[in-house]
C-alpha cells in the first residue's frame, strides 16, 4: 500500500487552502508524475503508425476502456504517432489504474494544543499528542507498450504514476499520460519526475 511521503501533506494543505480562500475557483494544478521508460532494440521510432491492442480483460471494460484510448490517442499524437489500424507499424496497450488509500495518520504533539486544562473533578491534567486521520488520496498508474506488429519485439515501455488528493481521473490522465510519454521516442533512462500544468476544467492545456 502506498505511504505518504514528506512532501504529499504539503501538497493537500495548499490544495485545500486554495480552495477554501478563493471560494471553489477552478485553479490550475501540477501534476507531477514518476515516469520510467524503456527503449528496446531495435529502438522506437517516431512517426509511426498504430492500432490498440485489447487484453481480454480490457474487452471486457467496454466503453470506459475505449475512453481511455481516446484519451492515450491525443497523447500519442502529440509525439507524431499515428492512429492507422489497417497498417499499423506498432500495437499498443494501455493500462490504467486506478487505487484510492489512506495515507498514514499524522501525531501531534501536545504542545499545540497547550494546556494544562482542568477536568470536571477539578484535577489537572496535559493533553497528549492527538492523531489526525488524514483524507483518502489516488494513486494513477498508466502502463504504455509499444510492440513492432511484424515482430513482436517490444520496442518501447513507459509507466507513470501520480498519487494525489484529487479523483477526477478523466481530468487527471490526460497529463498522466503525456508525462509517459514525454521524451519520445528517446527519453531520458532512469527514474524521474515529470511534472504538468493541468489548466482549470473547460481551458485548453497549454
Amino acid at each position: 500500500m502506498p505511504t505518504l511521503s514528506a512532501s504529499r501533506p504539503l501538497r493537500w494543505l495548499i490544495a485545500m487552502v486554495a480552495s477554501v480562500l478563493l471560494g471553489g475557483c477552478a485553479l490550475p494544478r501540477m501534476i507531477d508524475s514518476d515516469v520510467q521508460s524503456f527503449v528496446g532494440t531495435p529502438a522506437a521510432v517516431a512517426g509511426a503508425s498504430y492500432r490498440f491492442e485489447r487484453l481480454p480483460s480490457q474487452q471486457a471494460q467496454g466503453a470506459a476502456h475505449e475512453r481511455v484510448e481516446a484519451l492515450a490517442e491525443e497523447a500519442l499524437g502529440r509525439v507524431g504517432l499515428v492512429r492507422n489500424e489497417a497498417q499499423a507499424h506498432y500495437s499498443i496497450q494501455v493500462t490504467v489504474g486506478v487505487v484510492q488509500f489512506q495515507p498514514e495518520p499524522r501525531h501531534t504533539r501536545s504542545r499545540h494544543f497547550g494546556g494544562p486544562y482542568m477536568a470536571a473533578n477539578g484535577s489537572l491534567f496535559y493533553p497528549g499528542p492527538m492523531l489526525i486521520l488524514e483524507p483518502p488520496w489516488y494513486s494513477h498508474t498508466v502502463h504504455l507498450l509499444l510492440r513492432d506488429t511484424t515482430t513482436a519485439q517490444v520496442a518501447f515501455e513507459s509507466t507513470a504514476s501520480f498519487d494525489g488528493p484529487w479523483s477526477d481521473s478523466a481530468n487527471l490522465l490526460p497529463a498522466i499520460l503525456e508525462a509517459a510519454l514525454q521524451g519520445y521516442p528517446n527519453p531520458p533512462q532512469g527514474l524521474r519526475k515529470v511534472v504538468i500544468e493541468l489548466p482549470p476544467k473547460g481551458q485548453e492545456p497549454r
